[in-house]
């Protein structure tokens, strides 16, 4: 997978930026706040139709302006392909791909693969349960289709029980609607818990022999916190929700399942979260996304973009050097202030103040 083009219209400080893309490694270099990120933040959006920063889209917008365009060329094992999003203070995006519309965001979901790191994956390691349940939704919904709407389905069924639990019915009258939605809410959760355990299985497995080749002497593992080695998903499941329904009534909310999961990563057999200096958490989570690309490709046939923002400044020479021969194989976009001695070819793309200097 490669891009070709990016064209941006009144996108946060640009105006208008016609900027082309090569094979291996591109730098997008410049100073500080003159919008290296958000060139990949456009890339991103454009792949799972938000921004990494959470952002809403009328922020995305350049100030004074009403809408903003971002267009993308790139090419796949299918052919070349084009995807145009509009954004609008007063209307909805509007998506386009190969000059169709697109109704609903699961459409664009796993057209353009990419995988993005910046210095805010930090909360992958360290941070709450919820960003890495996202890293597992957004990773695997990239190549499989399904799990995007199962999660969207599960998702629909949660509230629905939650909306039970949470009523001012009898107890009677909440345990005979919840004999509806709790079998759905299960079945869901297997389908949901079955992918991430074969995904965490393959992302494991690749990623310690990455950091292995980075750090030399550390030893990575990677756990998800659903046991599937004693009882089935549904077994489990079933018996949690039955021994626990007045806990759950009581607090009004569902107690179980795969939207309370999480992943443990540990570093010689010590947890990471707690541990781990902020060194060696950061090469953790550069390392994981740097599985993921192989875990992909491995999916879909070809590798996805790599998006790496502000990554550089945080390794020392030696892990620059082999995150940098680890990376050049695929399409990568990295920013930084400054280009490291290299011994190979790279593409440069200078930015200032929203506009290409030189590319």
């Amino acid at each position: 997978m490669k891009i070709d083009n990016i064209k941006l219209n009144t996108f946060r400080n640009y105006e208008n930026a016609n900027i082309s893309l090569k094979d291996g490694i591109n730098f997008i270099v410049g100073k500080n706040a003159q919008g290296k990120t958000n060139l990949l933040e456009s890339v991103y959006l454009l792949s799972v139709g938000k921004s990494p920063k959470n952002s809403k889209d009328k922020q995305i917008i350049k100030f004074g302006a009403d809408k903003s365009r971002v267009d993308i060329n790139f090419s796949t094992r299918e052919g070349n392909k084009t995807i145009q999003m509009l954004l609008d203070r007063f209307n909805k995006k509007s998506i386009r791909i190969n000059n169709l519309n697109v109704l609903k965001i699961a459409e664009l979901v796993g057209v353009l693969s990419v995988v993005y790191f910046s210095p805010d994956e930090l909360k992958l390691i360290k941070e709450v349960p919820e960003d890495r349940r996202r890293f597992l939704d957004v990773s695997i919904s990239q190549f499989d289709k399904a799990y995007l709407y199962d999660i969207i389905k599960y998702d629909k069924i949660l509230k629905q029980r939650n909306t039970i639990l949470k009523s001012n019915s009898s107890k009677e009258t909440k345990l005979e609607e919840l004999k509806l939605f709790t079998p759905q809410l299960i079945d869901t959760a297997e389908q949901i818990i079955i992918k991430r355990v074969k995904f965490i299985e393959n992302l494991k497995n690749i990623a310690k022999n990455i950091h292995k080749t980075i750090t030399n002497t550390e030893s990575l593992e990677i756990f998800y916190s659903f046991d599937i080695s004693t009882k089935s998903i549904k077994e489990q499941l079933n018996e949690l929700f039955e021994k626990n329904i007045d806990k759950e009534l009581e607090l009004g909310y569902t107690c179980f399942g795969p939207h309370r999961d999480d992943i443990i990563f540990k570093i010689n057999d010590l947890d990471c979260k707690y541990y781990a200096s902020q060194g060696q958490q950061r090469t953790v989570a550069l390392v994981v996304k740097l599985a993921l690309m192989e875990v992909i490709k491995s999916h879909i046939g070809e590798y996805p973009i790599l998006l790496l923002d502000d990554v550089l400044s945080e390794l020392d020479y030696s892990r620059q050097n082999k995150m940098l021969e680890l990376t050049k194989k695929y399409q990568t976009l990295i920013t930084c202030t400054s280009i490291p001695i290299l011994d190979f070819e790279y593409n440069k793309i200078e930015i200032e103040n929203g506009q290409v200097v030189t590319q």
